[in-house]
């Protein structure tokens, strides 16, 4: 992981992180118009520009997608917690999937749910992790939630196997990269297409069913460039009779016109089917056998198609013009015979194996769901020195569209209709819900970068304006809901001393309201609580005050307004707004290389982060039984990772770490004792261990090894809906080519 500087390729959240997708026809004017602009915005300003500037020698290229920027000089002027984890660091480590990449920042809490992890849980400083919906998600600057304003839940992350570098931004320049603005964002960032053809085939296998093959090709010929990845990964689950199966495909193709004008189109594929569903197991279950699994007939299916254009205009050496137009459709369907452990009604009760194909007369669901998005950003980035102060400036604008449609069929108690056709599909049957959800958004953001000496000073302010409406197709009942936030910040660095630079931010976070699974009784669409609304602040140092060690601290503190929580209550699963809250903590990070130290041969390494957080209620709310200073759920007091390793100049690279995380509560109410559900009570702290080598035997072959929980530790990772036992021992090894 980088501290201080950045791998050359590095570019974090540059454009804007932002979901779009049309809306129907209750919105068709407004979308209409918010089109309009947006597209003659796009297609007016470089035109313009492009008279004026037509004299002009040739452009720098501007990194158009970047927060952090190419130049390692750009981390002394960002005024926040700010982290790289590098293709270097990734090569070698080598992670299972990203969410293993990522356990190494600190700040950062993940909730295993499933080994590849398809459906990472997220939480930074605090937040809640589940389905990372309080995190800002990107992959190359465009948002990857299935609906970032409407359901910002997350069933979709780019494999780790065609990740070039991973990118984190924390405090107030987050601001630029809407909707979520409280915790942080974080940008996956694919491979850079070559000058020359090249590309690797990887193929790795292991114990638990894990099987993963990856092909990568590429090249350019005169200014166009094109390449692409196939991956194909299998894998069994955290409990018995669970199973993964994930193709991914991604083509990106890179058009230069000539020195000023480039033109980025990519386009990717996913298709997942699990063996797996979301109800977790009870206390009794969980004691017998932690692995253990009822439910081996659940289901969960993703399809899902993205597509991302990026035209980048060199107006001048000093001035850039990018559009970044995004969208993708994503189809998610969950087949399961329980939503919760308290809800194992199944056919076993009557002697009959549990299966969809019994659906109707066990209980069964099925829930269909669709998410369409859309989006189209125009942006300008110049330096200027309007103010008689040298300066960057960054705006632009977004229109960001999505539809949403969201179905549950329940089985019945009586013999199943075949006029309804027959096999496990209770499509047309039993429809239980049937809402819609529609957003139509506008955003405006601007920076100035001031460059005073030592000091930068960095203004900032996000607008957010969205309309939704929420319609129940099956009673024809309807809401409407709109909201227009303005999220100012500001941040500075100092750079006066030496190898140190001296950071410190204030913003206003904004997180979009949150959507429940159950119908309102009163006006029959889906709940739906306030957004978030929370003033943060941060202040730290980076240094590396000799070659060879590189640090990082920082403090921070987040008070919310209305903080949105889980509230579980007999047969549903509520979100409801909790009053206050705040969450305050210190963040660390360290690094020590022996070879640059001492001057080693062999580099002797080390790597720590940690981070402490104290998150807690800051008001009485007695409807939701919440008491002030009560602690938050799953929010860990302490987040500790550790890795020791050594790199030969024969070509071996092993590493030794571990991960720790501390006790936490379950729910809202700090139930200490466990309930006979398993879904209260606290989760106990735990300890794993794990291990990673890569040697490189020729020149363009390596072979590589990865262990996860060495000493096969049996913990609680989650208790929502039941417990959720967390990743065991797993083993796997593999072989690259390179040509």
């Amino acid at each position: 992981m980088s501290l201080n500087k950045p791998d050359s390729n590095t570019s974090l959240l540059h454009t804007g992180n932002n979901l779009g997708s049309p809306c129907e026809p209750v919105f068709a004017r407004k979308k209409q118009a918010l089109i309009t602009v947006a597209v003659l915005t796009a297609l007016n300003i470089p035109a313009a520009m492009a008279e004026r500037f037509d004299d002009a020698p040739p452009a720098l290229q501007l990194p158009s997608l970047e927060i952090i920027g190419e130049a390692p000089t750009q981390l002394e002027h960002i005024p926040g917690s700010a982290f790289v984890i590098d293709k270097t660091t990734l090569d070698r480590q080598g992670p299972l999937s990203n969410k293993d990449a990522l356990r190494t920042v600190p700040g950062i809490h993940i909730v295993d749910e499933d080994v590849l992890g398809r459906r990472i849980n997220i939480g930074i400083r605090g937040l809640d992790p589940r389905r990372s919906t309080r995190t800002q998600l990107l992959e190359d600057g465009a948002p990857i939630q299935l609906a970032p304003y409407g359901d910002p839940s997350n069933h979709y992350l780019p494999s780790s196997k065609r990740v070039d570098h991973i990118e984190v931004l924390k405090g107030s320049g987050q601001i630029m990269y809407g909707p979520q603005t409280v915790g942080g964002a974080i940008n996956f960032v694919s491979a850079p297409i070559p000058e020359e053809f090249a590309g690797s085939i990887s193929a790795a296998g292991g114990n638990n069913g894990y099987y993963d093959t990856h092909l990568r090709m590429g090249g350019t010929i005169d200014n166009v460039g094109l390449s692409l990845d196939y991956i194909r990964q299998e894998a069994d689950g955290n409990r018995s009779g669970q199973h993964q199966e994930v193709d991914d495909l991604a083509l990106k193709s890179l058009i230069k016109f000539n020195d000023r004008h480039r033109l980025m189109l990519k386009g990717t594929l996913t298709h997942e089917d699990a063996d797996m569903g979301e109800a977790g197991i009870t206390r009794a279950m969980y004691r017998n056998n932690p692995r253990t699994n009822f439910l081996r007939n659940d289901t969960f299916e993703v399809r899902r198609y993205s597509g991302q254009a990026l035209y980048e205009f060199d107006v001048s050496d000093s001035m850039q013009f990018s559009t970044n137009i995004y969208g993708n459709h994503m189809f998610r369907e969950s087949i399961r015979q329980a939503n919760d452990s308290s809800s194992m009604n199944n056919c076993t009760v009557r002697g009959e194996a549990i299966s969809a194909d019994v659906a109707p007369s066990c209980g069964n669901e099925q829930r269909p769901r669709t998410y369409n998005v859309f989006g189209i950003e125009p942006k300008l980035v110049f330096t200027h020195n309007l103010f008689g102060v040298q300066s960057e400036t960054t705006t632009g604008i977004r229109g960001h569209f999505e539809w949403a449609d969201r179905d549950r069929y329940v089985g019945n108690d009586g013999p199943r209709d075949t006029s309804q056709g027959t096999g496990p599909n209770n499509h047309g049957r039993n429809r239980h819900q049937d809402n819609s959800l529609d957003t139509q958004a506008m955003s405006f953001f601007a920076q100035n970068r001031f460059f005073l000496g030592d000091f930068t000073v960095t203004p900032g302010i996000r607008v957010e304006h969205y309309e939704q409406e929420n319609t129940n197709h099956i009673n024809k009942a309807s809401e409407s809901y709109s909201r227009t936030e303005a999220l100012p910040g500001i941040g500075a660095t100092y750079n006066g001393i030496d190898n140190v630079t001296l950071f410190a931010g204030i913003h206003r976070g904004f997180a979009p309201a949150r959507i429940d699974d159950v119908l309102d009784p009163e006006s029959g669409v889906l709940r739906q609580v306030n957004p978030e609304m929370s003033l943060n602040y941060e202040a730290g140092v980076r240094t590396s005050p000799i070659p060879g060690i590189s640090a990082e601290l920082t403090y921070f503190r987040i008070d919310f307004e209305d903080q949105i929580v889980n509230q579980i209550e007999v047969d549903e699963d509520l979100w409801i707004n909790a009053g206050e809250s705040v969450h305050q903590g210190m963040e660390t990070a360290f690094r020590l290389d022996s070879d640059k130290l001492f001057g080693t041969e062999y580099n002797y390494y080390l790597t720590t982060s940690y981070t402490y957080t104290d998150a807690y209620f800051d008001s009485n709310v007695a409807s939701a039984a919440i008491v002030k200073d009560s602690r938050l759920p799953y929010t860990p007091e302490h987040l500790v990772n550790a890795n020791i390793g050594v790199e030969t100049p024969w070509g071996l690279d092993l590493r030794f770490g571990i991960q720790g995380v501390s006790e936490q509560f379950s729910d809202i109410e700090n139930t200490v004792d466990e309930d006979e559900d398993g879904q209260k009570g606290i989760i106990p702290g735990y300890t794993t261990y794990n291990v990673s080598a890569n040697y490189q035997v020729i020149k363009d072959v390596n072979i590589f090894m990865n262990g996860y929980n060495l000493s096969n530790k049996k913990y609680i990772a989650s208790r929502i809906d039941g417990i959720h036992p967390g990743q065991g021992f797993q083993m796997m090894g593999g072989v690259r080519w390179s040509f």
